[in-house]
Parts: structure tokens; C-alpha cells; sequence
């Protein structure tokens, strides 16, 4: 048959929700652990995998007759970008409270809400937990932890643009990823990151503000 019209469709593009995020990459196990930022701190994050995923598309043939013939092909298409935003939302004497939360878009409906209970002299977890349809379990610990400059006091100084602007920031490399800190960012204090699987980017950040998203529930 000799197409003389063709219309692809996408049957399934919203991968966001499945896209690996670099969680389980901890990017600070190669520095001293660092002082806990101020509670209510937050910074949101733009991820944007590398990998492509192959989605079903319907595409329609038209010959000379009018005829149409309907076939589904695989596409590797690139998911859209996940947000992601860290803040402190607790402190005590020896502790403080990462809470991580996972969306679709830069203010919506949460995906997942992760918090690590973290140790601030020597920065491992001490309990992590997940928020569920189900509810609230506990969880393996895989996140990152705060960063300031002075963990890399071998790094070059650098200009770098992200969608929170433009910043001056201190660039070095941390259990595979290359990631660029400023002390000037609340929270994470991280401007950019890159990891194989993709890139983390600031969108917008506040030294105060953030939400105990899972108060009462655990």
C-alpha cells in the first residue's frame, strides 16, 4: 500500500512518574559531614533524565483510496522532567529531619514524600521513611545530604546558570556526580549536579517556609 497520509499518536507518554531519580546516590560520602541547615529551609530542584524509555505509538496509513490501516510501534521517547524538593522540617540536639518530595510540576501533587532522619555529627541515617498510598513504612536511607563549599576545598570557582538564575559556585565531583554548591543556596546547597543517568538543576529555593508533610502520620 502506498501511504499517502500518515498521523502518529501517542498511546503513553507520561513516564515521569517511573523515571529513576538519583536517590540512591549518596553525593557526600566523600566529605566530613556538614552543619545542619537552618529548619524550614527548602530548594526545588528540576531533574531531567538522560535515558529514554520506549512508549506505544498508533500510526495511521492512508492510501489513494481513503483506506486507513492502523498499526502500534514502539518510540524511544525522553520523559519529561521530575521536580524535586528538599527542605529541613525538624531539629533536635543531635539530629536533624531531610524531607524529599517528588511532583509531576513545580507545585503539584506530590509523587512521594521521603524523609531521612539524619545524624549531624557524622551525617548517616538514622531512620528513613516513605509516604505510601497505604501509609507511611520505613525505607532504606539513599539520599543526599546538605552540601556547603568548604567540602571542596580543591575546587574550581565557576559561573553557572539554572533555572533559579545565575550563580557563583564552587565545582567538584562526589561519588559520580559532578555538582556545582553555593552557600548562598537554602537547604541542599546545591546548584547543579549531573549524573549519568541526568541532570539536577535549581528552580527556586527559601531559607524558610518548608512543611512537615508527614506531621502526625508516622
Amino acid at each position: 500500500m502506498s501511504a499517502v497520509g500518515m498521523v502518529r499518536i501517542a498511546v503513553g507518554i507520561v513516564l515521569a512518574a517511573s523515571v529513576a531519580l538519583p536517590m540512591a546516590v549518596s553525593i557526600v560520602t566523600e566529605v566530613a559531614a556538614q552543619p545542619a541547615p537552618a529548619v524550614g529551609a527548602w530548594a526545588t530542584y528540576r531533574w531531567t533524565a538522560t535515558a529514554k524509555g520506549a512508549v506505544p505509538v498508533v500510526v495511521e496509513e492512508r492510501d489513494a483510496a481513503g483506506q486507513v490501516k492502523r498499526s502500534v510501534v514502539e518510540e524511544a521517547v525522553a520523559p519529561p522532567p521530575i521536580f524535586v524538593t528538599y527542605s529541613i522540617v525538624k531539629a533536635a540536639a543531635k539530629t536533624y529531619t531531610l524531607q524529599i518530595v517528588t511532583s509531576q510540576d513545580d507545585a503539584g501533587t506530590p509523587l512521594s514524600v521521603t524523609q531521612v532522619v539524619v545524624d549531624k555529627a557524622s551525617g548517616k541515617a538514622v531512620r528513613s521513611v516513605i509516604q505510601y498510598p497505604k501509609g507511611v513504612i520505613a525505607t532504606p536511607e539513599s539520599t543526599p545530604r546538605p552540601l556547603r563549599e568548604a567540602a571542596f576545598p580543591r575546587g574550581s570557582r565557576e559561573d553557572v546558570t539554572v533555572p533559579a538564575g545565575h550563580f557563583t559556585a564552587v565545582r567538584g565531583t562526589a561519588q559520580g556526580a559532578e555538582v556545582w554548591v553555593s552557600d548562598q543556596v537554602p537547604a541542599l546547597g546545591l546548584v547543579k549536579a549531573g549524573w549519568p543517568a541526568g541532570t539536577l538543576e535549581l528552580v527556586r529555593s527559601a531559607p524558610s517556609g518548608a512543611k512537615d508533610l508527614l506531621a502526625g502520620g508516622k
